[in-house]
């Protein structure tokens, strides 16, 4: 199986709100023999307000920004068809999982392209960063963890990576193909120091892998933060195949005559947890229990005992029939997003018929793409993406109604007062001002780079000339 590296730099950290500015591909070949190499470039959109502290984090000023040579629906279609083009790979990086993977799901969702492309049939997905949390538990002695000045353990790329060999100056960070050569340098440590762990763990990179493991007869090992807790699989949540729930086989099961409101209180209490949902297409640590039992914290039942509790727990038809009721009903009465940027698990899956229709979208001209979006989507999440992308880049093609109308859209998502889910420029510019006033008298050259960042922000009135 031949491998695809990838790191993004985005406008800030929330997925739904941001976009990705920087992306970076390596591919390499099973023995981690770099193929080919991308390196993507994209304009940050003029709705966007970009994180004053992403921008200092990333060294990312405003004329970078102008100057890069793709719009966002050029940068997601190149990510898409570098995507489609991998198969079949495992895509891989460094907390991918928590992150950029959800920073794709959305960009890809918000430009009328196939939301979980990362999944499709061909693709594994792995995270080193996890794999790396795997081996700091199973084989403390394989790898060095550093430790903050607070005394407490960092996992970050940078740091674990120095402190195992790898030269990789901080300076050289966030800039994505610099994040990509690093990690593809600490997963080829990990699988030479812990190649046992590391295959199984790949294993898990598919949720076959997983879904495998849940449904066989023993007891597993689960990794938790920093340690392993034994468990047994007991069923999918209905609805979604992919989350998994499983009974912590550290705590007797007490609860089997528990009402689906009780068990669905449950799934969510703090401390005790005796039902814990696993993601099974998220590369959980999920190994055999003789793997993984020395690195359990606690003095545990024997195993004999954690057999007998997984028994109980699965031959318990009336506790079964309550979970599938508890899960099915976990989410009931929350309310959707009223945001189409933030509805992707709340607003359902894309309908065959809007998916040939976004692919359509993206091959026609834009006075085509107009009437795409006022016609023939039926999502009502995808007309309003269209609707912006036409505002945004080709108004001429609306009608004077229409582009009236996202000329207040646009004015209500970049300057409003309101306590809103997405970063306005009022409190990006708040924000500025305190980052300067806690700026120490030799952060110089961060006080200028803030100063360009807020002349910047407050010509940005208007989309781009060369979107319009």
């Amino acid at each position: 199986m031949s491998f695809l590296f990838y790191d993004l730099e985005t406008s800030g950290l929330a997925p739904a709100w941001n976009v990705p500015l920087q992306a970076a591909f390596v591919t390499t070949d099973g023995d981690l023999h770099p193929l080919r190499e991308t390196v993507l470039r994209a304009r940050l959109p003029a709705h966007v307000v970009p994180a004053p502290d992403a921008l200092l984090v990333t060294g990312l000023d405003p004329d970078w920004l102008e100057a890069a040579p793709l719009s966002q629906l050029e940068l997601m279609g190149t990510i898409a068809g570098i995507l489609e083009a991998a198969s079949p790979a495992a895509i891989i990086g460094f907390n991918t999982m928590a992150y950029d993977e959800e920073v794709l799901r959305h960009g890809f969702l918000q430009t009328l392209l196939p939301p979980y492309a990362t999944s499709m049939p061909g693709l594994a997905r792995a995270d080193v960063l996890i794999m790396l949390r795997a081996v700091a538990m199973l084989a403390p002695g394989v790898v060095t963890i550093p430790v903050t000045p607070a005394g407490r353990p960092s996992m970050r790329l940078g740091p674990a990576c120095r402190a195992n060999g790898i030269a990789f100056d901080e300076a050289d960070a966030h800039d994505a193909l610099n994040d990509v050569h690093a990690t593809i340098a600490l997963f080829r440590l990990l699988r030479e120091r812990a190649p046992t762990i590391i295959a199984a763990m790949m294993a898990n990179a598919h949720k076959s892998g997983s879904v495998g493991l849940l449904t066989r007869p023993g007891t597993l090992g689960l990794g938790l933060f920093n340690h392993m807790i034994p468990i047994g699989g007991i069923m999918p949540t209905p609805g979604n195949a992919s989350s998994w729930a499983v009974a912590d086989l550290t705590i007797d099961p007490a609860y089997l005559d528990a009402t689906p409101e009780q068990l669905g209180e449950m799934l969510f209490a703090k401390g005790e947890r005796p039902i814990r949902l696993v993601k099974t297409n998220a590369q959980p640590i999920l190994l055999p229990w003789e793997m993984t039992a020395p690195a359990a914290q606690e003095e545990l039942p024997p195993d004999g005992e954690l057999q007998a509790r997984l028994a109980r727990i699965r031959g318990h038809a009336r506790f079964r029939d309550n979970l599938a009721i508890a899960l099915a009903g976990r989410f009931a009465g929350k309310e959707p997003s009223p945001w189409p940027d933030d509805s992707l698990y709340s607003g359902g899956f894309i309908s065959r018929e809007d998916a040939i229709t976004s692919r359509r979208w993206h091959e026609v001209p834009w006075d085509q793409r107009v009437q795409l979006g006022r016609e023939l989507l039926g999502d009502v999440r995808l007309k309003a993406f269209a609707n912006r992308w036409a505002w945004l880049e080709a108004p001429g093609e609306l009608s004077a109604a229409e582009r009236e109308k996202g000329a207040a859209w646009f004015a209500h998502r970049l300057d409003t007062q309101d306590d809103m889910p997405w970063l306005t420029r009022p409190a990006a510019m708040r924000r500025i001002t305190a980052l300067k006033a806690g700026s120490s008298p030799g952060d110089a050259a961060r006080v200028r780079q803030l100063d360009a960042i807020e002349r910047w922000l407050a010509g940005r009135g208007t989309p781009l000339p060369r979107a319009a």
